[in-house]
């Protein structure tokens, strides 16, 4: 009887040692995984993880886009002046067909009155995708169906592609697991202090990004404007329908708007975006185009001052744009100003990370040789 004993005392140690060291190897792949992923002072990794951090319930609009979209609206302006709780979930060319995804991952625990979502990336075509831009965006999402189901599309909106997109793999698993990817970088002494920490960095202004060119300004040239119309690609033409489809299917309760953030413009991207605009208006949503001579006027965009490269704004253009379109937003929906509730503190502590950051003013200043005069309008009967 008593050897029984002893061999079953002997089986539980062995069962319970097997457990302890799976656990135990589960954790260390957990944060090794965490560790060898999109760099901890990734801005893009930084936004997924505030947003995730945000109070249930508490975002009242959210903005999807392109850089186009974090580096123009200032979230903790929109909040300081009109009491609007917003957030941008962006990444630095982020293909348009994740906006449905991102909609659905914010759903999860927001409530969302209002969805802007800006058009920038309608000239692209399947080519200009790169691995970086499928993972500046799956990467950061939470382990979920939705993660999945944005990774397959990704397979499906890439096939027969070619060109930038030899780095693209098609086996889902280099996404899931990040250190398949990301493992070589502590060879290439890219990694920081941060990385290694149990708790990531984080976005501290709802979005908005804050980088040395927010305070850095470099003249441009006018706009190449156009009132001509070009097909879209198909691949632009797809992703455009499909969030068009998905925005159709949302709630009564829900809105959306379309934007088109002023930057510099070139000849050839005018009459796509015109395409583009003139499906989101004959499926009955609102555009704001903001490249127009009369919005430019409107805005006060300076062309000397306001930017920091050709296609974003620095802070100086970002405050205009925030202002024009905060006055916009309380004039035509109706959202609840939340200032002086305590629950949304931390939107007035954004505000002041945001005037910190900024309140020594424009300190860098670039130049370029400019095509002056008035913005140059390109029209059908000059092509």
């Amino acid at each position: 009887m008593e050897t029984n004993r002893n061999k079953s005392f002997a089986k539980t140690r062995i069962i319970l040692g097997i457990l302890v060291f799976l656990l135990c190897a589960g954790i260390i792949f957990v944060y090794l995984n965490k560790v060898f992923s999109m760099g901890d002072s990734d801005a893009n990794r930084q936004t997924f993880k505030a947003f995730y951090s945000e109070d249930k319930n508490t975002i009242d609009v959210m903005y999807f886009g392109t850089s186009a979209s974090n580096r123009y609206f200032i979230n903790p302006k929109a909040f300081h002046d009109e009491g609007i709780s917003s957030f941008t979930m962006a990444t630095m060319g982020m293909p348009l067909f994740y906006v449905p995804n991102l909609i659905d991952e914010v759903s999860k625990t927001q409530d969302p009155k209002l969805f802007i979502i800006e058009l920038r990336w309608v000239d692209k075509d399947t080519d200009q995708i790169t691995d970086a831009h499928i993972r500046r965006v799956t990467d950061n999402l939470k382990i979920s169906m939705n993660k999945h189901e944005a990774i397959s599309k990704s397979f499906e909106y890439m096939d027969g592609s070619s060109g930038m997109l030899g780095d693209i793999t098609t086996n889902e698993i280099e996404y899931l697991v990040p250190i398949i990817k990301y493992h070589g970088r502590l060879a290439q002494e890219n990694m920081t202090s941060g990385d290694f920490k149990i708790t990531s960095s984080k976005n501290r202004t709802k979005g908005y990004v804050l980088s040395t060119s927010t305070t850095k300004q470099v003249n441009q040239f006018m706009s190449r404007l156009s009132d001509d119309r070009k097909p879209l690609s198909d691949l632009a033409e797809t992703a455009l329908t499909e969030v068009l489809d998905y925005c159709d299917a949302l709630p009564e309760d829900k809105q959306v708007l379309f934007v088109l953030s002023p930057y510099s413009v070139k000849k050839p991207q005018m009459p796509k975006f015109n395409t583009a605009m003139d499906m989101v208006r004959e499926r009955g949503y609102d555009v704001i185009n903001f490249n127009t001579p009369e919005m430019y006027e409107e805005l006060g965009i300076d062309w000397d001052h306001d930017f920091y490269n050709s296609k974003h704004v620095n802070y100086l253009g970002a405050e205009k744009y925030t202002d024009w379109l905060t006055e916009y937003i309380t004039g035509n929906y109706e959202l609840t100003d939340h200032r002086g509730d305590s629950a949304y503190d931390s939107w007035e502590e954004a505000y002041e990370t945001y005037r910190d950051y900024v309140k020594n003013g424009i300190t860098t200043v670039g130049h370029k040789d400019r095509i002056g005069g008035e913005v140059t309008i390109i029209r059908k009967d000059e092509n």
